[in-house]
């Protein structure tokens, strides 16, 4: 059973723990981390979601990510979302953003990651993602305007790197 801190629209820790699955309050939300990789090359990571998951099975996204445990901060679940999807262990990040979605009752933590690895290295998360591939900077707004990434995720990430917002 996964539990989270809950917290108010201010980041500010409430005193009560949330579970994964029940409800959450209203004006009460739960931390995600993404992280955006780049590697020393300029090409961004996009990793191919498992076909069994609940939203968006097959999609693309280029981050790595996840829920904030109880008594871990965002970054590091971050680090620690990142290692266990992709296997890259993240020395250091850059917080971009801070996105609150009331309707979902989550904040989530934008960080990017600069890396120098192997680009055959990655290590794909046995449920959770079934695929990776490298996008170079060149082709980065054009894929993450397709419709082979997750709805949302991609406007955010497009925030976090261009600073605009995607028209589609």
């Amino acid at each position: 059973m996964e539990k989270w801190d809950a917290y108010d629209s201010k980041l500010k820790k409430l005193n009560f723990d949330l579970t994964r699955g029940e409800n959450i309050p209203d004006d009460v939300f739960h931390l995600v981390s993404e992280v955006i990789v780049i590697n020393l090359d300029g090409n961004f990571l996009a990793m191919k979601r498992d076909y069994n998951k609940a939203s968006y099975p097959g999609f693309y996204e280029v981050s790595a990510g996840g829920s904030v445990l109880k008594d871990e901060d965002p970054t590091d679940a971050a680090k620690r979302e990142t290692l266990e999807e992709t296997g890259i262990r993240i020395t250091s990040l850059e917080k971009r953003n801070i996105y609150i979605f009331e309707e979902y009752n989550t904040i989530f933590v934008s960080f990017i990651a600069h890396v120098d690895i192997p680009k055959d290295s990655i290590v794909l998360q046995e449920d959770e993602t079934i695929n990776y591939k490298w996008i170079s900077n060149e082709e980065i707004y054009s894929f993450l305007s397709s419709d082979a990434c997750v709805p949302g995720r991609n406007q955010r990430t497009i925030n976090d790197l261009f600073g605009v917002t995607l028209n589609k």
